[in-house]
């Protein structure tokens, strides 16, 4: 089976057990637990500090739990030193030696080192992998930022290790360069089928490479899932607030289906206990309408402005019957073609009731 092929196995292929990490009074990681199946690729996100690069260092071995374990296929590696363990590393800084050519940087890690004409195929095939050949006698000093970190790749995936770490290694690139490393990245991992895990702090950087996001605050785990579950449904406030933008209306539960904001009666999926709550929506969720029809979840606004977003089109909408309340939509170029948008002018819009999620409100 080509590595491309290799389709994703029940049993965990690298897995954390009740993982804490402190620092004196500061708790770094909070009991996580995670697993990654063989040939994943999962993106720790999270704002810093919040445990995500402590978790890496963990894996990695450069840094030892205060409690739980860490397995390998099964095997306990908790304790082990960082060369006992089946992985390559890329940190946001590249890390390459500078007085050594590129083929050097690469072939570091490579044994025996008498071996040298094997040595010499594996880095061409390496550089040529990367979209760097050729350049085997260069020194990092003469490279951009991103074929460093290309050659950083290299070297981390020269002994075919069956785990590749990534701290942040897209952080420090323009963001042109980012884009196109981000996808060069993804397409490599799919081919090669090396189980992934990538530290970022760019939630599009992990929406985009990932097959699941875990989400982190704290030092633990706020929710793991797909993209499109963590983006579509976030398990928490939290969550639906560092990941893309979002619209919060103060609302009251009026029963286990609906809500009340202003002088509207909201419909949803489901309501939680207690007498306030917190209504969520993302900009592009929100529909503008052609034409007024009375309908659940309907409402006029009027445009308070219109500004160009590229791909789309963001509106500031007041409400009518909701006091203090300033929406965020987005809407495609197609529908202002066919309805041109202007500041002052009152539209119906509509919430709608499957894309509206309820939080429990926050108390201090």
């Amino acid at each position: 089976m080509k590595p491309a092929d290799t389709i994703l196995t029940a049993s965990p292929y690298l897995a954390v057990h009740g993982l804490t990490r402190r620092y004196g009074a500061f708790t770094a990681l909070d009991g996580v637990s995670l697993a990654l199946r063989h040939g994943e690729f999962v993106c720790l996100l999270g704002p810093s500090g919040c445990g995500k690069t402590t978790l890496l260092r963990q894996i990695a071995g450069l840094d030892l739990p205060d409690d739980g374990r860490i397995t390998l296929q099964d095997r306990d590696i908790t304790r082990l030193p960082p060369a006992k363990r089946d992985y390559g590393i890329v940190f946001q800084s590249y890390a390459l030696f500078p007085n050594l050519t590129v083929a050097d940087n690469i072939a570091y890690g490579l044994t025996p080192r008498r071996e040298r004409a094997r040595h010499r195929e594996r880095v061409r095939e390496l550089l040529d992998m990367v979209g760097l050949p050729g350049s085997e006698d260069k020194y990092p000093s003469q490279l951009s930022g991103g074929q460093q970190q290309r050659v950083a790749l290299a070297r981390a995936l020269a002994t075919s290790p069956g785990l590749l770490l990534l701290d942040e290694p897209l952080s420090a690139l323009d963001a042109r360069v980012r884009d196109k490393l981000r996808d060069e990245l993804k397409r490599l991992q799919k081919k090669l089928g090396v189980t992934t895990l990538m530290v970022t702090h760019d939630q599009a950087e992990a929406l985009a490479i990932a097959d699941r996001v875990v989400v982190m605050n704290n030092g633990r785990i706020e929710q793991v899932g797909t993209p499109a579950e963590i983006y579509r449904r976030p398990a928490s406030r939290f969550v639906a607030e560092f990941v893309g933008e979002a619209n919060w209306l103060p609302a009251r539960r009026a029963d286990a289906y609906s809500v009340t904001v202003g002088a509207h009666t909201l419909k949803l999926a489901g309501v939680p206990a207690g007498e306030a709550c917190t209504l969520f929506v993302r900009p592009e969720d929100i529909l503008v309408k052609p034409r007024w029809e009375a309908a659940p979840n309907t409402l006029l606004a009027r445009i308070a402005d219109v500004s160009f977003a590229g791909a789309m089109t963001r509106l500031q909408l007041l409400p009518e019957g909701m006091p203090g309340v300033m929406l965020i939509a987005e809407v495609c170029p197609s529908m202002l073609n066919r309805q041109p948008l202007v500041p002052g002018e009152i539209v119906p819009i509509e919430l709608p009731a499957e894309l509206l999620v309820a939080y429990p409100e926050e108390r201090a």
